[in-house]
């Protein structure tokens, strides 16, 4: 059994309308038939999915059945020139072969497909997955990771840890992350990459922002408290966090009731949420957090291809570079080249830099001399929980002949 989704449906249906996505579902299922045989049955089902059952007698081993995937995404990609229609669609195909399965009835096949669809999706848009027993693990693993998630909320599992940033001009602090972390009582330590798709499949995304907000400014107030200088601290968000209407209101009251100044607070947005176009909702969001007086930082700069007049209209005041540019650069002249190129963008529109993944001391002293504002990575220290900030830069300050700079409570 083999299940097409035309990606991006719904952005499909507001660009060309309801009358051109009838046509184009109605050309994706005779295309689809096209490239199986009379024998083989395909049915729409809801919304931008077709499901083909093949004929039993047919040998569909993976690598023919792979192949006729393909062929249907080739064809997809070049839609005949029709008033109606877009130009070019694109598709995620899950399939399954009755072989690989124990016991292969109808449903199981239908169940497969539609598991090897969700495998598709996540790599979209023009996906392939074939079903197998890994598929069903995987699922299941994300399956008791979303309902551990759940109580692990309230056992206060699931808290932030922090990891510093330093100007690089004077190595006194500019601020931490705040960083996911899930003190699993089976597993340990999971990390985030692990554990976040299936919070988000769950819809736990909202409940995470929400405890990620409250822990990194109650470390503001703790740091405070211990007379620790800390300009700023940042919380990442995700794009379903984003689009929250309530998002803007419910920072303000966490600020408000910590008593925390809105620009010590900054929103990190990854670079392929505003890169891949934005909607008004996540537009709207960030204009107003900026109006808050919030810092808005670009994570992860360099890997979704954001443009120059987007860096403006989100009111980017510091983009992070990725790690990626930074590995080796005190030794490969193509990353130093890059990484300049960067910093020279970023100083002619007036926005502050930091680069992620320091790991040796060649590294930072590289991006120094390149004129880098801020570094972090494990150089100068890993994600540490808020107890154990205040000894660190005790110890680490004191190891560069660099005070730790105390203050009266800068909020």
């Amino acid at each position: 059994a083999m299940i097409v989704e035309i990606d991006d449906y719904q952005q499909l249906e507001e660009v060309y309308g309801r009358r051109a996505l009838e046509s184009a579902l109605t050309f994706t299922q005779s295309l689809i038939e096209e490239h199986l045989t009379e024998a083989d049955v395909t049915i729409h089902l809801d919304g931008s999915r077709f499901m083909s059952a093949f004929a039993p007698q047919a040998p569909h081993e993976h690598e023919a059945m792979l192949n006729t995937c393909t062929r249907i995404q080739h064809a997809l990609a070049n839609v005949p020139s029709m008033t109606d229609l877009p130009v070019q669609l694109t598709a995620s195909i899950g399939f399954a072969a009755s072989n690989k399965l124990e016991r292969p009835t109808a449903e199981g096949l239908m169940q497969a497909s539609f598991s090897a669809l969700s495998q598709a999706r996540r790599k979209a848009p023009s996906a392939v997955r074939a079903f197998s027993e890994a598929i069903l693990s995987r699922q299941a693993a994300r399956k008791k990771i979303a309902k551990d998630a759940k109580r692990a909320f309230e056992q206060g599992e699931i808290f932030a840890y922090f990891q510093p940033q330093l100007h690089l001009h004077d190595g006194t602090l500019s601020g931490f992350e705040a960083l996911t972390r899930w003190h699993h009582p089976e597993h340990g330590i999971i990390s985030p990459a692990d554990f976040l798709p299936a919070l988000e499949q769950a819809g736990l995304m909202q409940k995470l922002g929400e405890t990620m907000i409250k822990q990194a400014l109650q470390a503001l107030t703790f740091w405070d408290k211990a007379r620790l200088n800390v300009p700023r601290i940042g919380v990442n968000f995700s794009t379903s966090e984003l689009r929250n209407p309530r998002l803007v209101d419910r920072i303000a009251m966490h600020l408000d009731v910590s008593n925390i100044a809105p620009h010590r607070l900054v929103i990190e947005v990854l670079e392929t949420v505003i890169a891949d176009g934005a909607d008004e909702d996540i537009i709207g969001n960030l204009a107003a957090l900026a109006d808050l007086g919030c810092g808005i930082d670009l994570d992860d700069f360099g890997t979704g291809y954001a443009s120059i007049t987007n860096i403006r209209r989100f009111s980017v005041g510091r983009i992070k570079i990725d790690r990626s540019f930074v590995t080796g650069i005190d030794t490969d002249s193509e990353q130093r080249n890059m990484v300049a190129a960067i910093l020279t963008m970023a100083d002619r529109l007036g926005v502050q830099t930091l680069a992620e993944g320091v790991e040796t001391r060649g590294e930072k002293d590289a991006l120094n001399a390149l004129g880098c504002h801020d570094v972090q990575g494990f150089q100068i220290a890993r994600p540490m929980p808020v107890e154990e900030t205040i000894q660190w830069a005790k110890a680490y300050f004191h190891q560069s002949q660099e005070p730790v700079l105390f203050s009266k409570r800068a909020s």
